[in-house]
C-alpha cells in the first residue's frame, strides 16, 4: 500500500490537474443536466380504449370488451386484465408482470388488438392505446385557453398556440384536450316527413347518393392530359339543402330544405368538457422529451403563452396555467436543498471541532467534489436531477466524508507521534487504505441490491442506489488519491509540541487531552465491565433484538399494529375532488356542478388554491385509472408554493389537515346546494401522491362467477367493515358497483317484421338510425372534412327556431320508416316500447365479474392496509357461505407494500452476502466477518425502537434505511476488528489488544458517525423545513446509525474476545486430538491457559 501512496504523491501535478478538470466538468453538468420533479418510471400498464357510440354497457361488454380480451388471451407476462364497459365506451387495463420487457409486450398487444379489429362492430371507433409512464402521463404544465368564446374558436386559438409551443426546445408534444368532434348535422323535421309521406331512410339515401365522388382516372388527347372525377362532395349548406329527395304528387321536387329544421356545422355529443378556474377552456398538455429540463420548459412555455395572450387579449382570449410541475420542483429544491446545505455546514463544524480548522477544510473539500463527480456520472448514465436523486445527496452527505475522516485522522495521529509530514501522510494513508476500501465497498454493496426492487416502485427508488454509489465511488477516489496530496500541500506542518512529544509506545496518548479525553474514560470503564459480564450483556442484547423483530413483524404484517405502517407518507401539491352525480345526469349538468365547486374553492383565496382544473365526463382515481361517464367529473386543485400557503383552519399550514378541512367543507357545500338527496352528487377528496404510484390505501377486489354473487359478497364485506370498530378510521368506504338507470327498450314485433319482409335486425338498425342518426358521407368544411350526420331534429337543437322536433323518447315512434302505398309505416307499427334497468358499468377482473371495495385511511390513524387485509381475510375465511362462491384479492397500497417489502427483504440478504464476501476476502477468515456483520442487528434495534418510542411511521423508506445501514454500520465494526488483529499480530495479549483497538478507533468512529448523522439530522427533524415524504427515512437512518455505533463500540469488543477465545480453544483442542498423548492434558491445564490468554 505504501508504494501506491508514494507513487500518487509523485504524480501530484497530474492529479491536481485532473481534480480541476473534474470540478469544471461537474459544474457544467449541473447546469445542463435535466431537472424534473420525479424520475421517469414505466408503470407496466397499458389502457385500450374503444368508443362504440350509442351502445349500452352490456352491449359494449359483449361486442367490444370481450372480443379484445379474447384477442389478448395467451399474451405472455400479463399479471392481470381488468376491464370496464360503460355506455358508449370500453376501457381495458392490461398490467404486465413487473420488470418484464414492457415495450415489446406493448407492441405485441397493439398487434393483437388491431388484428382483431374486424371482429368489432362496424360502428365502433378504432381502439386507442395509452402506454403509462410518468413522462407521458404527468405533464410539465397545462396551458388552458379560456374566454367567453365559442368552443370552436377556442380550438382554433389552441391550435395556433400549439404550433408555437412545439417550437420550444425539448417539448415533446402539446396535446389538445376538450375539442369537440366537428360534424355537419342535417336535422329532419318529423312533422314534415309525415306531411310529405317521406321516410327517414329516403332522406338519408338521397343525401348519401348526392354526396358521392369517384376518381375516374385520366384522359389523354395528343400531348394534353386531363384528370377525371365523377360526382361531388358536399361543401356548403346550400349544396345540402338543394338535394332532391323525390317528387311529390303534383310533380314538384321535394328538396332537403323542405324537410329540415336546420342544416349546420355542429359537433358530436361531447364525452369530456374541460374548464379552468370555473371557466370554459381548451387545454394543452405539454410533455417533455426524456432529457428535457422541466424548469426551463415550464418557464419558456409560460413566456410564449403570455405573449400569445397579449396578442389576442382584444379578442377576449385568456391563458390560465394549471398542473405546473415547477411548484413541486421549487419545493423540493427549497426543502431538500436547505437540508443539504445545513447538513454540510454541520458536518464541517464537527470536523473543525475534532480535527482543527485546516484539517476540516481539507477534508470537507471531498463533499462538493464527490457531488460534482456524481453528477457527471449521472449525466453519462441518463440519471436526471430530481427529488429522489436530491434526497440521495442529502443521505450521502455525511457518509462521503467517512473515508476522508479516517485517513485524515490517521495521518494526524501519525503526526502526533512526531513523524515528518511526508512520512505521516504515507504511513497514515497506507495503514488504513485496505479497511477504507473495504468499508466503502460494503456501503456500496448495501445500496446496490436496492436495484432489485420490482415494478414501478423499484424504478422510482432506483435513483437512490445509483446516486449514492456514484457519490461514494467519487469520495473514495478523492480520499485515497487526492486528499493525501492536499494534506501534503496545505496540511499542518507540525502538531503542538506537547502532543508530538508523546511516547509512541503509549497507545492512549492521543486521548489524554482534548475533547475526547472524558469520553475515553467513560468508554473504557463500560467496555471493561461488558468484557467481564458477557452473559448479562448478550442476554440483554438477545431480548432487545427479538423484541425489535417482534414489533416489526407484527406491525408490518398487520397482526398487531404496534408501529404505524404506511407505504409512502402523503406529501402533496395537488388534491383531487371527484364528483359522482346521479346516473342519468347530462354531461352539461355535470360540468355546471364542477364549475360551481371550482368557484367556491377559488373564493377561499390564492393562499389556498393557485388554480383549479375541472373536467366533466370522467375522473381518474388513485390508481391513475380513468372512469368514464356523463355523470362523472373531477377537479384538480393545485396548492400555492409553501411560502405562499395560508390555511386559516390550521395555523401550522399542514396540508393533510387542510385536506380534511376541504373534504368536510365540500361535502357541506353539496348538501346545501342540492338539498334533494336524489339529485345530490357524491363528492370524494383525495391527495395526489408525490411519490411512487401506490393506489388507494384499501383496494379489495370481490370476484365471482356472476355479477349477482359479486354484489352479494361486496354487500356482506362492506357491512362487516362498517360495523368493525377497528376499521372506524376508514374514510370514503365504498365500492364501484354499477348503478342502474331507466332505459327505453324498443323491441321489434316479429310478426310485423315478417309481414313487411323485414328481419328483426333490420328493424333494430332502423331504430338505432332514427335515434342516433345515420352518417351520409363527409362534408368538406373550410379547413377539414367532417362527418355528415342525418338525424331527427330535437326541439332544443341550437338554431332550431321552429319549435319542431323530438321532445321525449316516445316521439321517435312516429318516425316513418317504410314507404307504403297508403301511408308510410311508422316505428310504432314495428316495435314495442318497454323499460328496464341498465347498469352504467360492467367491470371484470381476469375475465370474471368484479366489484372493488375501496377506502382511504384517516390521516394520523394507526390503522394500516396490512391490518385491514388481516381483518377482512379473517372474516372471509370464517364465513363459509361467503367464501365458497366469492374470492378476494387485494390491490392498492397493500399490494405495493407486499411486493416492495418482499423484494427489499431479498435485497437485504443479498447485501449481507456481498458484504460477507468482501470481509472474508479481506480478513481471510470465516468467523471474523460474522463478528463485523453482527453490527447489523444493532441498527435494526435502533430503527425499530426509535420509531416505536417516537411514534414515527414505518415506511418503505424506513425499510430502505435498514438495507442501506447494513453497509454503513459494519464500517465501524470493521475498523475495530482490523486494529484488534493488528495489535494481536504485534504480540499483544487478547484483552490489551481489544482495549488498545478501542482507544485507537473511538475517535474516528465517533467522528464519522456524528458527521453522517448530522448530514441527515436537518431532514429528520425538519430544519429549515420538513419533508413529509423523506423525514421517516432520515429518522430511521439517524436512529439506526446512532444505536449501531454505540452498540458496536460496546458489544463488538466482547463479541471479538468471545469468538477469538472460542477459536483459540477449538484450535488447541484440535492439536490435542492429534497429539501422541491425548489424555495428558487435563481441565486444570485448560483453565491455566485461559488465564494466560487473558
Amino acid at each position: 500500500m505504501k508504494r501506491i501512496v508514494e507513487y500518487t504523491i509523485k504524480q501530484k501535478v497530474f492529479i491536481n490537474v485532473v481534480f480541476v478538470i473534474l470540478v469544471i466538468a461537474g459544474a457544467f453538468c449541473v447546469f445542463t443536466s435535466p431537472l424534473e420533479n420525479m424520475p421517469v418510471v414505466d408503470m407496466g400498464n397499458v389502457f385500450v380504449h374503444t368508443v362504440y357510440y350509442g351502445a349500452a354497457a352490456e352491449d359494449v361488454e359483449q361486442l367490444v370488451t370481450t372480443k379484445i380480451e379474447e384477442a389478448l388471451d395467451g399474451l405472455e407476462n400479463v399479471e392481470y386484465i381488468k376491464s370496464d364497459s360503460y355506455r358508449n365506451f370500453s376501457s381495458i387495463n392490461v398490467k404486465f408482470i413487473d420488470d418484464s420487457d414492457y415495450r415489446t409486450l406493448y407492441d405485441e398487444l397493439r398487434f393483437r388488438v388491431l388484428n382483431a379489429r374486424d371482429e368489432l362492430p362496424s360502428g365502433a371507433d378504432e381502439p386507442t392505446f395509452t402506454y403509462v409512464d410518468t413522462n407521458e402521463w404527468l405533464p410539465v404544465i397545462v396551458v388552458n385557453i379560456t374566454g367567453d368564446l365559442p368552443r370552436r374558436s377556442l380550438k382554433l386559438y389552441a391550435e395556433e398556440l400549439r404550433v408555437r409551443l412545439l417550437n420550444i426546445a425539448d417539448v415533446r408534444d402539446a396535446t389538445i384536450e376538450g375539442e369537440y368532434t366537428e360534424e355537419f348535422h342535417v336535422s329532419v323535421d318529423l312533422g314534415k316527413l309525415r306531411a310529405f309521406g317521406i321516410t327517414f331512410s329516403q332522406v338519408v339515401q338521397a343525401i348519401r347518393s348526392a354526396n358521392t365522388k369517384i376518381p375516374t382516372g385520366r384522359y389523354r388527347k395528343g400531348n394534353v392530359e386531363y384528370m377525371l372525377d365523377a360526382g361531388r362532395r358536399l361543401d356548403s349548406q346550400r349544396s345540402v339543402l338543394d338535394i332532391v329527395v323525390r317528387r311529390d304528387g303534383d310533380g314538384n321536387f321535394v328538396r332537403v330544405r323542405d324537410l329540415v329544421t336546420t342544416a349546420r356545422m355542429s359537433h358530436r355529443d361531447p364525452t369530456m368538457i374541460p374548464s379552468a378556474n370555473g371557466e370554459n377552456a381548451i387545454r394543452l398538455r405539454v410533455t417533455k422529451e426524456l432529457n428535457g429540463n422541466s424548469v426551463a420548459i415550464s418557464d419558456r412555455v409560460k413566456e410564449v403563452a403570455r405573449d400569445f395572450e397579449a396578442l389576442h387579449r382584444a379578442d377576449g382570449v385568456r391563458v390560465v396555467f394549471t398542473n405546473d410541475s415547477i411548484i413541486e420542483i421549487n419545493d423540493s429544491l427549497n426543502t431538500l436543498g436547505g437540508n443539504l446545505l445545513l447538513g454540510m455546514t454541520l458536518v464541517i463544524i464537527v470536523l473543525w471541532l475534532t480535527l482543527g480548522f485546516r484539517n476540516a477544510l481539507i477534508t470537507s473539500v471531498g463533499i462538493p467534489f464527490a457531488f460534482l463527480c456524481a453528477i457527471i456520472l449521472m449525466k453519462i448514465t441518463g440519471v436526471s436531477l430530481n427529488t429522489i436523486s436530491l434526497f440521495a445527496f442529502v443521505l450521502v452527505t455525511g457518509i462521503m466524508v467517512d473515508d476522508a475522516v479516517i485517513i485524515m485522522e490517521n495521518i494526524f495521529r501519525h503526526l502526533q507521534m512526531g513523524k515528518a509530514k511526508t512520512t505521516a501522510v504515507i504511513d497514515g494513508t497506507a495503514e488504513v487504505m485496505l479497511p477504507v476500501i473495504s468499508s466503502a465497498l460494503t456501503t456500496i454493496l448495501a445500496f446496490i441490491p436496492m436495484l432489485i426492487m420490482t415494478g414501478s416502485t423499484g424504478d422510482f427508488f432506483s435513483y437512490i442506489p445509483k446516486t449514492v454509489t456514484y457519490a461514494l465511488v467519487a469520495s473514495l477516489l478523492e480520499a485515497l488519491f487526492i486528499l493525501p496530496i492536499h494534506v501534503l500541500d496545505w496540511g499542518p506542518k507540525q502538531v503542538p509540541a506537547t502532543v508530538a512529544d508523546e511516547d509512541e509506545s503509549d497507545p492512549f496518548h492521543h486521548l489524554q487531552t482534548g475533547l475526547f479525553a472524558p469520553l475515553w474514560k467513560l468508554y473504557r470503564r463500560l467496555v471493561e465491565w461488558i468484557l467481564n459480564h458477557k452473559v448479562i450483556t448478550f442476554t440483554g442484547m438477545t431480548i432487545l433484538l427479538f423484541s425489535a423483530l417482534g414489533i416489526l413483524i407484527l406491525s408490518v404484517t398487520g397482526i398487531v399494529p404496534l408501529i404505524r405502517v404506511e407505504f409512502f407518507p402523503g406529501n402533496y401539491f395537488r388534491y383531487h375532488v371527484t364528483v359522482l352525480a346521479p346516473v342519468g345526469t347530462a354531461i352539461e349538468q355535470t360540468d355546471r356542478m364542477v364549475r360551481h365547486i371550482s368557484k367556491e374553492i377559488l373564493a377561499l383565496g390564492p393562499a389556498q388554491a393557485e388554480s383549479v382544473s375541472g373536467s366533466a365526463g370522467f375522473y381518474e382515481d388513485e390508481d391513475y385509472v380513468r372512469h368514464t361517464g356523463n355523470n362523472f367529473g373531477q377537479l384538480v386543485i393545485t396548492l400555492p408554493e409553501k411560502r405562499d400557503q395560508d390555511f386559516p383552519e390550521n395555523p401550522g399550514n399542514d396540508p393533510m389537515v387542510h385536506l380534511g378541512f376541504m373534504r368536510n367543507r365540500l361535502q357541506r357545500l353539496v348538501q346545501d346546494t342540492y338539498p334533494d338527496r336524489e339529485n345530490r352528487p357524491l363528492v370524494r377528496v383525495f391527495e395526489e401522491q408525490d411519490g411512487p404510484p401506490t393506489g388507494k390505501a384499501v383496494n379489495i377486489r370481490v370476484t365471482a362467477v356472476t355479477l349477482e354473487h359479486a354484489l352479494q359478497g361486496s354487500d356482506q364485506l362492506l357491512a362487516y367493515m362498517r360495523r368493525e370498530p377497528e376499521l372506524d378510521d376508514l374514510i370514503d368506504l365504498t365500492d364501484d358497483r354499477p348503478e342502474f338507470h331507466k332505459t327505453f327498450v324498443y323491441q321489434p314485433k316479429l310478426e310485423k317484421a315478417f309481414e313487411y319482409g323485414l328481419r328483426p335486425g333490420d328493424i333494430t338498425g332502423m331504430v338505432a338510425g332514427a335515434l342516433n342518426g345515420q352518417y351520409a358521407g363527409e362534408f368538406r368544411s373550410v379547413d377539414e372534412e367532417v362527418d355528415l350526420l342525418v338525424r331527427i331534429a330535437r326541439r332544443d337543437d341550437p338554431g332550431n327556431v321552429t319549435g319542431a322536433g323530438l321532445e321525449t323518447p316516445y316521439d321517435i315512434l312516429d318516425v316513418p320508416i317504410i314507404e307504403d302505398s297508403a301511408s308510410p309505416i311508422r316505428l310504432v307499427d314495428l316495435v314495442d316500447l318497454s323499460f328496464q334497468g341498465e347498469p352504467n358499468v360492467r367491470t371484470r377482473y381476469k375475465g370474471k365479474p368484479t366489484i372493488t371495495i375501496t377506502a382511504n385511511i384517516r390521516d394520523g390513524s394507526k390503522l394500516s392496509p396490512a391490518r385491514v387485509q388481516v381483518l377482512t381475510s379473517t372474516y372471509f375465511r370464517s364465513t363459509p357461505d361467503f367464501s365458497q362462491w366469492v374470492s378476494l384479492s387485494f390491490g392498492g397500497e397493500f399490494e405495493s407494500t407486499s411486493k416492495s417489502y418482499t423484494s427489499l427483504t431479498f435485497a437485504f440478504f443479498i447485501a449481507l452476502l456481498g458484504i460477507y464476501l468482501v470481509l472474508a476476502s479481506q480478513f481471510r477468515d470465516y468467523l471474523q466477518p460474522v463478528i463485523i456483520i453482527s453490527a447489523v442487528p444493532f441498527a435494526l434495534i435502533g430503527v425499530v425502537m426509535g420509531l416505536f418510542i417516537t411514534r414515527t411511521t414505518f415506511t418503505v423508506g424506513s425499510f430502505l434505511a435498514i438495507v442501506g445501514l447494513t453497509g454503513l454500520v459494519v464500517n465501524d465494526s470493521l475498523l475495530l476488528i482490523d486494529f484488534m488483529n493488528v495489535r494481536r499480530r504485534q504480540g499483544k495479549p487478547m484483552r490489551n489488544a481489544v482495549i488498545e483497538a478501542c482507544a485507537a478507533r473511538m475517535r474516528p468512529v465517533l467522528i464519522t458517525t456524528v458527521t453522517t448523522m448530522l448530514g441527515l439530522l436537518p431532514m429528520a427533524i425538519g430544519i429549515p423545513s420538513r419533508s413529509i415524504s423523506w423525514a421517516p427515512m432520515a429518522t430511521a437512518f439517524v436512529a439506526g446509525l446512532s444505536s449501531a455505533t454505540i452498540l458496536t463500540l460496546l458489544i463488538t469488543p466482547a463479541n471479538y474476545e468471545l469468538f477469538e477465545n472460542f477459536k483459540d480453544r477449538f484450535q488447541k483442542l484440535g492439536r490435542l486430538a492429534f497429539s501422541w498423548k491425548p489424555f495428558s492434558y487435563n481441565v486444570k491445564d485448560l483453565h491455566q491457559d485461559r488465564k494466560q490468554a487473558e
